[in-house]
């Protein structure tokens, strides 16, 4: 499925991903950070594909029903928690975005941090819109769902991207794959589960106390928090 991205991108997320303390671009930056949003839309082809499955409670923990994929780890329980299905969704942004910042980060360094920013906040916009078109695609009438839960989020291992991104066939579908160390191509994309539910539910929310790089993020070393949090 093809998704759109508009103009301007979320300002104050971008702010916050280039460490403004205001979380508003200075005047002085904001054509240079114009410039960047533009070119960022103009080469992201952003795409997403979705499926839904049933979730079996085995011993061994949760099993996405109709595959041999184990969710592993307490945080992704507790986040399913209630849940008798899941939506597993990939959503990227296309290999034109890596050319690109490639290309800038020979050329020209400020450009090129402006431009990782304005992908990182289009990454994260295109993936709101993937769980958007994936729930109203795939929740039926009088069913809850929880937020996102992505591997890599609490102790959800990361190579888990190697089991979903054949599972949505995404390498055909969407032009997504995962490497060998588990990171995916093109770089800025994001798989990610939604809990299904017949009662309210709200699952785990994702944040600093579960997060992976909590020990190593800049952000938080400023007393800041991302967009995940």
């Amino acid at each position: 499925m093809r998704l759109t991205l508009q103009y301007p991108l979320d300002r104050v997320a971008l702010a916050r991903y280039l460490g403004y303390p205001s979380h508003q671009p200075p005047a002085r930056d904001l054509p240079l950070l114009q410039q960047a949003e533009r070119e960022i839309l103009k080469t992201a082809a952003p795409r997403c594909v979705f499926a839904r499955f049933a979730l079996a409670r085995t011993e061994e923990g949760l099993l996405l029903g109709g595959t041999k994929i184990l969710l592993e780890g307490e945080d992704i329980a507790r986040h399913l928690a209630g849940c008798h299905s899941a939506i597993l969704f990939a959503a990227t942004l296309g290999a034109g975005i890596d050319r690109l910042l490639l290309q800038a980060q020979v050329q020209d360094l400020a450009r090129s941090v402006m431009l990782d920013a304005a992908a990182s906040v289009a990454a994260e916009q295109t993936a709101e819109g993937a769980q958007r078109a994936a729930e109203a695609a795939l929740c039926k009438e009088g069913e809850y769902h929880t937020g996102r839960f992505s591997p890599g989020y609490g102790d959800l291992p990361i190579g888990l991207q190697r089991q979903l991104i054949p599972l949505l066939d995404a390498p055909r579908q969407i032009g997504l794959t995962v490497t060998s160390s588990a990171i995916l191509a093109p770089r800025k994309s994001v798989t990610a589960l939604i809990g299904i539910a017949d009662g309210p539910v709200r699952g785990r929310l994702a944040g600093c106390d579960h997060c992976l790089l909590r020990e190593k993020c800049e952000w938080r070393k400023r007393g800041m928090r991302c967009g995940g949090a």
